[in-house]
């Protein structure tokens, strides 16, 4: 699998609402542009694809696979939007805040990438990975008015109109490691991976593209020692090993937000399952082993409430499609024809649906046998 493809100011006013625009504007404005093209062709602003060992982390933006992009204005009230290629446009909800400085350090696995680009992808936030510092990711967010992400910080966060578990956090959510782009006082988009760039914003776009290669579907065997496979075209590939299987539930609250059985979130270190319907909490997690040993997840060795894997070879796993980069969204529970990223499970030799198991337990999916996860709708 390896072998796939993968690689401010607040309130700033947007070109098209400058009323009285004299002289002084116009200098503004050419010393912005030339700033833009400075920084544009600066090694520690751009995403130098030389630099990166592992080639899953940036990918090249190929404008056939674009499937939209959301865009976000700076301006309160104004509306976010869904831009498909073909140029229509869905109004997503107004911005009803905008961030003021950046969150740092971020969650431990926020730390995988270079900057720019999407590192989580959420029912309840999506969070935006701008550079790392010293180890440590720097982020900000996006979230939707009705909701709970304890990895925002305060102020650090666009707040946009919706619920969470549908529309920007459901179907038209990112993937992890979708590039994200700062639009700057003059209209033109450039990669956000420098927190410097975002005082010159009116605007940030997140680029959506579809995943170089057709994955049909994962599968996970729940047992310790089972195989962690992806199923494309060419048949299995084994890309995991089970180290320790699932056999409860735990109270994650983003899962409130989400369907049984649905993804509720996908970043580098992990991907959080609904085991309860919409409006209730409870779910299950699947994380890379050597990101078990991070100070927030040291517990879950000792838990059942999660699938650990790791590399064939012992290999890390971590921030790697297909599972922690690249290939999954979150479901969305209020949209029935969204029928990708459901998981089904193997009860007894069958592959049925996802048993609604809420709250806290032991042993309730101690009985699955193994896990698919659909990445398609045929």
């Amino acid at each position: 699998m390896y072998s796939i493809k993968l690689n401010g100011r607040l309130g700033a006013v947007a070109p098209n609402q400058m009323a009285g625009f004299h002289f002084g504007d116009l200098i503004s404005t050419l010393l912005v542009l030339i700033f833009t093209l400075l920084i544009a062709a600066s090694p520690l602003f751009a995403a130098d694809r030389s630099v990166v060992s592992d080639s899953y982390i940036f990918r090249e933006e190929n404008p056939e696979k674009l499937m939209f992009t959301v865009h976000i204005p700076m301006t309160i009230w104004e509306n976010a939007l869904v831009i498909f290629p073909d140029g229509k446009r869905i109004e997503m909800g107004r911005v009803r805040a905008v961030p003021v400085k950046s969150h740092y350090p971020g969650f431990t696995a926020s730390k995988y990438g270079l900057g720019g680009q999407i590192i989580a992808a959420a029912a309840n936030a999506h969070h935006i990975q701008i550079q790392v510092d010293d180890g440590a990711g720097r982020t900000m967010s996006v979230l939707p008015s009705a909701t709970f992400a304890d990895a925002s910080g305060s102020e650090t966060s666009f707040v946009v109109e919706g619920e969470g578990g549908a529309g920007l956090w459901g179907k038209y959510s990112p993937f992890v490691g979708s590039p994200v782009y700062m639009v700057n006082q003059a209209g033109i988009p450039v990669l956000f991976n420098h927190i410097s760039l975002f005082q010159y914003a009116t605007a940030i776009e997140i680029r959506v593209y579809a995943p170089d290669d057709i994955v049909d579907y994962i599968e996970i065997e729940n047992t310790q020692g089972g195989q962690a496979l992806y199923h494309d075209a060419s048949g299995y590939h084994q890309f995991a090993v089970v180290e320790a299987p699932v056999g409860g539930t735990g109270r994650f609250t983003g899962t409130l937000y989400q369907g049984v059985g649905m993804v509720r979130a996908n970043h580098p270190g992990v991907i959080c399952i609904s085991t309860s319907r919409h409006g209730q909490i409870g779910g299950f997690q699947i994380v890379p082993l050597s990101h078990t040993y991070s100070k927030e997840l040291q517990k879950t060795r000792r838990m059942s409430q999660y699938i650990i894997l790791r590399g064939p070879e012992f290999d890390d796993i971590t921030g790697r499609p297909p599972f922690f980069r690249g290939y999954i969204r979150p479901g969305d529970w209020e949209d029935p024809s969204y029928h990708i990223n459901i998981l089904k499970c193997k009860i007894d030799g069958k592959w049925v649906d996802v048993p609604e198991v809420p709250g806290l337990t032991e042993g309730t999916l101690s009985n699955i046998e193994a896990f698919r996860l659909y990445l398609r709708k045929d």
